[in-house]
């Protein structure tokens, strides 16, 4: 097989991940305007249980079989590399057919009595066979990366965007528009809800094929003693599973935050589960879609450090290890505040241009969505800071650090939802991700020597920010009464980007003269 180079590897997997997201956004925007927020309640219940499997294949399966590959490689023993491709098939083959059926049998159970959501079971249901998809998905992914071929991953992960798009969006599509042939007690949005999780299981089928069209490695069967090869398949089973648990760990902690807010909010948010269904739809269909769009994008800033920071603490070379952190944080900072501050002063506006169609759903979600544009700002800081303590090999702190911001979570929830809404579950975001902020940079500071002062670091960017969010307020204000209202809000976001860039030039040549005239 051939390998690649790490530069080549990284290329293709980067590439790969901005098309996901880019197709992320495609398909969960068109798909909030199809299904209104009592449909998107649905989608929402049984997406946010696909997020946690999809991030446990994606990071624990996946690596810890291309660790145990590559560790064979490396010992030069190609036998070993194939056994742990069959028996990784085999085992989490299984795992991933045991988990679908414990999720299809008890689907409306669980719905009922664990999610408060008895209507999303079909939702569920439909979810089912995607997980034994993505076990298969990270097996395969694990075998060719463990080999430095990154290419099959990047092709099955656009794949398997484009395949979400096309038949999510055609799935559910074909529902609304023949509602005429949905059996007798089914609800349209049930249904179409149904439809676009059914859509999601479609993509990773394709996903698989997709892997399957490129030519696995193979070793050649050596002639070694039946007991021989069991003691060597039980070792290398713990291999797998050593690696696996402590990254899986963190995988499921890093999605805790979609489970509370799904468990608490189908809860706590209404009476009445349909306005609760409904609330919580216009909140994960709307708000969340654009809250989460920033820290994608600036999520690539933290996977780009890696490779370096870590090579800079190996040496030990703390002057280096500085730039590498400045450099990301201030870039980060560059995207993330004027983002944040924009969706901050922009809410309503943004979610009208993006779902005109969907007034109420927009009533209730924009005030939400004002507090979580401050919350982007926190999240999009935090990413680079956990990459960078991972290359120094201190994963476990961050699982710890995203526990304490789950816990956080949790017990804002409980205390503000019941006050406040929607509003109240969007300040429990911003409470856990600043929490997550501050423990991080103290945790990196006491393990790399390295204290970053944000506020000092990033003042043009926060300055230039605020700037840029009066700038955006005050022409949507003047445009909005002269031309439509689409129109406007372009208007706004240009003026806004013109101005933070006109006076991010000009601080950041007043900062490079000797003369220091700012922080």
């Amino acid at each position: 097989m051939k390998r690649q180079s790490v530069l080549s590897g990284s290329v293709w997997l980067i590439g790969s991940a901005l098309l996901a997201k880019i197709l992320g956004a495609i398909f969960r925007i068109p798909l909030t305007a199809m299904l209104g927020g009592t449909g998107m309640g649905y989608f929402s219940c049984a997406y946010g249980l696909f997020l946690p499997v999809f991030a446990l294949s994606v990071t624990g399966i996946n690596t810890a079989v291309s660790a145990v590959t590559a560790q064979a490689l490396a010992r030069n023993d190609p036998q070993a590399a194939d056994r742990t491709a069959h028996l990784a098939q085999r085992v989490f083959g299984i795992c991933g057919l045991l988990g679908s059926l414990l999720l299809f049998l008890p689907a409306e159970s669980f719905c009922a009595h664990l999610l408060h959501n008895p209507q999303a079971s079909l939702a569920v249901r439909c979810f089912a066979p995607a997980i034994w998809f993505c076990c298969i998905n990270a097996v395969l992914r694990g075998i060719f990366e463990g080999h430095h071929n990154m290419q099959p991953t990047a092709v099955s992960q656009a794949a398997e965007g484009i395949g979400r798009v096309v038949c999510g969006l055609g799935l559910c599509r074909f529902v609304c528009t023949h509602p005429a042939l949905l059996p007798a007690g089914i609800a349209l949005p049930e249904a179409a809800a149904a439809a676009a999780i059914a859509g999601v299981t479609l993509s990773t089928a394709i996903g698989t094929l997709t892997l399957l069209l490129f030519p696995q490695p193979k070793c050649p069967a050596s002639a070694v003693p039946a007991a021989h090869r069991a003691k060597n398949d039980r070792m290398l089973l713990r291999a797998l599973f050593r690696t696996l648990l402590p990254v899986a760990a963190a995988s499921l902690v890093t999605n805790l935050t979609t489970l509370i807010d799904l468990a608490a909010g189908m809860r706590l948010l209404a009476p009445k589960q349909a306005q609760a269904n409904f609330l919580y739809g216009a909140y994960a269909g709307l708000a969340v879609t654009v809250f989460s769009l920033v820290p994608a994008v600036t999520n690539m800033f933290g996977k780009g450090v890696f490779p370096a920071f870590a090579e800079s603490y190996a040496r030990h070379r703390t002057d280096e290890m500085q730039a590498h952190a400045e450099t990301v944080m201030q870039r980060t900072a560059l995207l993330a505040l004027p983002a944040g501050f924009g969706i901050a002063v922009l809410a309503e506006p943004l979610l009208t241009m993006l779902f005109p169609a969907r007034p109420a759903e927009i009533a209730a979600a924009s005030p939400a969505l004002s507090v979580l544009g401050i919350a982007v700002i926190f999240s999009a800081w935090s990413y680079p800071l956990f990459s960078m303590m991972q290359a120094a090999g201190h994963a476990g702190d961050t699982v710890r650090i995203m526990l304490a911001g789950a816990a956080v979570k949790l017990l804002c929830n409980l205390l503000l939802i019941p006050r406040t809404g929607l509003r109240g579950m969007a300040w429990a975001t911003v409470c856990c991700y600043a929490l997550i902020l501050l423990l991080a940079l103290r945790r990196f500071r006491l393990r790399t020597g390295i204290r970053l002062r944000l506020l000092r670091l990033c003042f043009c960017e926060l300055f230039c920010g605020g700037l840029c969010a009066a700038a955006a307020i005050a022409g949507y204000t003047k445009l909005t009464a002269q031309i439509p209202q689409r129109i406007a809000v372009s208007g706004a976001v240009a003026a806004g980007g013109a101005v933070y860039f006109a006076a991010y030039a000009i601080l950041t040549h007043l900062r490079r003269k000797p003369q220091h005239y700012f922080p």
